[in-house]
Formats: structure tokens, sequence, C-alpha cells
């Protein structure tokens, strides 16, 4: 049986991995398995940072935007944040993970959301539907980047946003650089996150996953690049934190 660093391994040229469906079952369960503890261990390994990440997301979206998706949308803090930021009348947030969206109930204001449990690689929506989406470290879930890319321009108006909020793989000569700090916070990420992971989440190797998932996925340049090869204009790249994380984002021309 191939391990899941094996499944998550990516050709380079096409960003997908090889057997896409054993990938997303992989993801799943292990997002289902972790679910009770996500929020909680998002915020302890993040210091609270991820919090003003995701109100920067928010700061990002137009303030007249009316129809969004937030993709990936786990738990569903990054819409709940862009709700109260007041932008986006009306919310989707869709996850393939049902037992993350589930945790959303008795948030304010998650009453007001929107949910679907679906796939970023089928989404059941029709052709330009929404002004904007956005996904909070969930792109490095993708099981073919190009793919998600794809439907995301799919559901999107013309003139919408696409805002990603995600840690990249290192950067040294592109407009993500970490400027001198990506040795540190790759020795933290590769022994402190997994042992967090183990003492609080109760799973070592699911917090294992997100530096091996790191080190496979892209860089914000090769991000960047895939986004304009698929529509989107005005790209742009604000590190987040020293780098700790990126947002990306751009609109569909």
């Amino acid at each position: 049986m191939e391990s899941f660093e094996d499944l998550h391994g990516r050709d380079r040229d096409s960003w997908a991995v090889q057997d896409r469906r054993a990938h997303g079952r992989a993801v799943r369960s292990m997002f289902a398995r972790i679910a009770g503890v996500y929020d909680f261990m998002n915020h302890l390994l993040s210091f609270n940072r991820d919090k003003a990440w995701r109100r920067r997301v928010a700061q990002r979206l137009d303030a007249d935007l009316w129809e969004a998706l937030d993709l990936c949308a786990g738990t569903c803090d990054l819409a709940l944040t862009c709700q109260r930021a007041g932008r986006g009348r009306e919310w989707i947030a869709a996850d393939f993970t049902p037992e993350m969206l589930r945790l959303a109930e008795g948030k304010p204001g998650a009453d007001r959301l929107r949910y679907s449990a679906a796939d970023a690689m089928n989404l059941p929506l029709r052709e330009a539907c929404v002004d904007a989406v956005t996904i909070g470290f969930g792109v490095r879930n993708f099981g073919d980047v190009r793919r998600g890319l794809q439907e995301i321009s799919r559901v999107l108006r013309p003139g919408g946003q696409l805002i990603v909020l995600e840690f990249f793989r290192d950067d040294p000569a592109g407009r993500g650089e970490r400027k001198g700090v990506a040795g540190p916070i790759r020795i933290l990420l590769n022994t402190f996150v997994p042992l967090v992971g183990r003492l609080f989440g109760r799973d070592s190797s699911a917090y294992s996953y997100l530096p091996s998932s790191m080190d496979q996925f892209l860089t914000t340049t090769e991000f960047a690049e895939l986004m304009a090869e698929y529509g989107f204009g005005e790209v742009f790249v604000e590190r987040q934190t020293f780098g700790i994380a990126h947002i990306v984002g751009g609109r569909l021309e």
C-alpha cells in the first residue's frame, strides 16, 4: 500500500497527484479525524496569527461583493470572518469533509451561510454564479491544482476575485520570498508541528502532513503563473508574518 506521502507526490508539470481519488480519500479521512481539534490547533500552531491573516483576506475583497464561495471552507472561519467584515451578502461554504462543516454550527453568523459538501475538483455550481472565491489553507490539498483552478474560473463571473491564503513552498528568488526566515520556519514545521499534533491533536501523522505537503506544493510565483494561465489578471502576492503564510489573489479577466 502506498504511503500518504506517496499519494501526495505531485508531477511538477501538471501539479496533479498520481491517484487523485486515493489522495482525496486520504485527505478527507485525515480531516474527519482531526475535525474536533482543527480550530484549536490552527490558533495554537500560528500563535493566533491565523485570525489576522483571515481578516486580511476579507480586506482584499471588494466592498460591494454580493455572492461569494468559500472553498475548502473547513469549519467556516474564513467565510465568517469575511461576513463579519461586511464582505459579501451571500456566502456558500463548500468542503468535501462534512465533519468539518458541521463544526461551524453555533458560531456567530453560521446560520446565514449556505453549506455544500462539495469537492473542489467537481463543484455542483452553474457557470459564472459567484463574484468571489476564497480559499484558506485548502489549495495545497487539491489532487489536481489545474483542475481546481479550471473549476474556480468556471463558477466565477467575469471580473470576479480569487483570494487564496496558503502555506506555499519556499520561494527565495520569487515574489513570495521569506527573506532569511525560511530555515528556522522549516525546522519549526518539521519538528514542533508534529510534536504538538501528537500532544494536543492526538494525531502526529496528520500534523506531519503540513510540512510534507508544503515541500510538494507550488511556490507563490508558480501559483501566480498558474492563475494567469487560467485567465486571472491583477495577480498579487502578499507576505504574512515574515512569510510564514502568503495571500495570492487576482481577478478573472
